[in-house]
């Protein structure tokens, strides 16, 4: 902690009605001289309270530091027990002044240090930045009149300075051949001595860093961790990378009245350096009927590997960004090399990028990727119906359902539907669920739609609903009623009524 003590330095207003004893020129000369030979009073000659407002002087705050908060005190002293005055801390910001609650002095007061809170945003509600401590201000108001008004000596006002922290990289370095995500290792440092809150992590290939223009802070990465809440000195890299010269940027940061301080980012470089598997070949296809995509990956033997699997991804925005399929991880392949997974999530009428890779596993699991095969695109067709997709067990996936009306409400959820902050859709919890974000009207004219409906109806899982018109988005179920209706050549009608909550995928 690095505190800063301003004083006064001008007088705004009310030097008209208070006194100056002990010789100064001031208001703002005699509260700030350290000399209890001079002090203010309100004047003999004022019936009822009186204000007066003091101006202190800059506090120059760098880029490398944060105000953690600010507290005014005061030399006071108040002759009996009837003192009543008050002292508020306050700022102004945009041509106006805040103040934040007074510190109170009442009752007999000796001549001492009274210390008011510390506040950790200025009075008009934003952190405490330039603008709001150079426009520090000091109200003091006297509510007593005659022998019984207090004598104000001196005002401080503290500047508790947070300085940024720092990082240091020490790993990856030099050139790696055993792993293709290796550990990064930093160190954190901090002369407020206050811990680390939370790390970043970004890794760039020498592609990357090397471009013109390069900031790790926004330009695109390889590889990146997020923002981590955690103490943690190391973090193994998040993905798999290929033979290449990489650096492993990271910033770390404290909390500062509740959100992160970060460092500047620092960097350590390495070479990965191994021999991966080939790259495999991958086929694509699209079938409407079953309203999912087929990818069929071939790979050839693992030389030099004691297994391999393959990944498939997928981008709905012309190969900019990919993504793992789900069940597209960790495929399998049969002894001809071959692996196949299907994709029911593919929104329709777009053209879908899809990849694949192989990865050998070593004796000791390490994982050493190939490149990524021949990106293979599928337009992934609409039939223009309504599709009800079970993404846990794709076999009691049903289109062409009967959508008569859709009823996009939204309404208060009870306490087992939340929604954490952060997040953008609820998360479903155990118990009655009685909210709904919509409900869904279908309608089945046969028993033979009704028997492919039901195992959806009664699914407890996620759902996919895709629409006609390329919208679509996952939901579960929190409601269920439907009513038959018999007609005279024997088919009997359901209608039925889903209630729902949206929800992660």
């Amino acid at each position: 902690m690095a505190v800063t003590t301003v004083r006064p330095n001008a007088t705004a207003s009310g030097s008209t009605l208070y006194t100056i004893s002990g010789g100064s020129g001031s208001l703002h000369a005699a509260l700030s001289d350290n000399s209890d030979s001079t002090y203010i009073a309100k004047s003999t000659s004022i019936t009822g309270q009186a204000t007066a407002l003091l101006d202190f002087g800059t506090t120059s705050i760098s880029a490398a530091q944060r105000v953690k908060r600010v507290r005014v005190r005061a030399r006071i002293a108040t002759p009996n027990d009837t003192g009543r005055c008050n002292v508020y801390l306050g700022s102004r910001a945009d041509n106006q002044n805040y103040f934040h609650s007074a510190l109170a002095v009442r009752g007999t007061n000796a001549l001492g240090v009274v210390t008011g809170p510390w506040f950790t945003a200025a009075p008009n509600g934003t952190d405490w930045a330039s603008e709001t401590i150079n426009g520090l201000r000091v109200k003091v108001t006297e509510y007593n009149d005659s022998t019984n008004v207090a004598n104000i000596y001196e005002l401080y006002v503290d500047v508790d300075i947070s300085a940024q922290p720092t990082v240091t990289v020490s790993a990856p370095t030099g050139t790696i051949t055993t792993t293709t995500a290796p550990d990064v290792t930093w160190a954190y440092a901090d002369s407020d001595n206050e811990t680390q809150a939370y790390y970043e992590i970004k890794v760039f290939s020498s592609a990357q860093y090397g471009a013109g223009g390069f900031d790790a802070a926004t330009s695109t990465a390889t590889w990146e961790s997020g923002e981590i809440a955690s103490s943690d000195g190391t973090a193994v890299i998040g993905t798999l990378l290929l033979s290449g010269v990489y650096r492993a940027y990271v910033r770390v940061a404290k909390a500062v009245n509740g959100s992160p301080f970060w460092s500047a980012y620092a960097y350590s470089q390495f070479t990965i350096t191994v021999t991966p598997p080939s790259v495999p070949t991958l086929t694509a296809s699209w079938d409407d009927n079953l309203g999912k995509a087929t990818l069929t990956v071939t790979g050839t033997a693992p030389t030099g590997y004691s297994s391999q699997y393959f990944d498939v991804h997928r981008s709905d925005d012309a190969g900019a960004i990919y993504a793992e399929i789900r069940n597209g991880g960790n495929i399998t392949p049969n002894g001809s090399y071959v692996g196949t997974v299907a994709d029911y999530e593919a929104p329709r009428s777009v053209v879908a990028y899809y990849r694949a890779r192989s990865v050998g596993v070593d004796a000791s699991s390490n994982e050493f990727p190939s490149a990524w095969s021949t990106v293979q695109q599928v337009l992934i067709t609409s039939d223009e119906t309504w599709w009800l997709k079970a993404i846990e067990k794709p076999s009691i996936n049903i289109g062409s359902v009967r959508v008569l009306a859709q009823l996009d409400t939204n309404i208060d959820e009870p306490n087992t539907v939340f929604r954490p902050l952060g997040k953008t859709r609820p998360i479903v919890v155990a118990g009655p669920l009685q909210g709904e974000d919509g409900i869904y009207s279908i309608k089945t004219v046969t028993e033979a739609e009704w028997d492919a409906i039901y195992p959806l109806v009664i699914h407890q899982g996620t759902i996919l609903v895709q629409d006609p018109y390329g919208n679509q988005k996952y939901i579960r179920i929190t409601a269920r009623t439907w009513a038959a209706e018999s007609k005279t050549d024997g088919t009997i009608f359901r209608d039925l009524d889903l209630a729902y909550v949206e929800v992660d995928a």
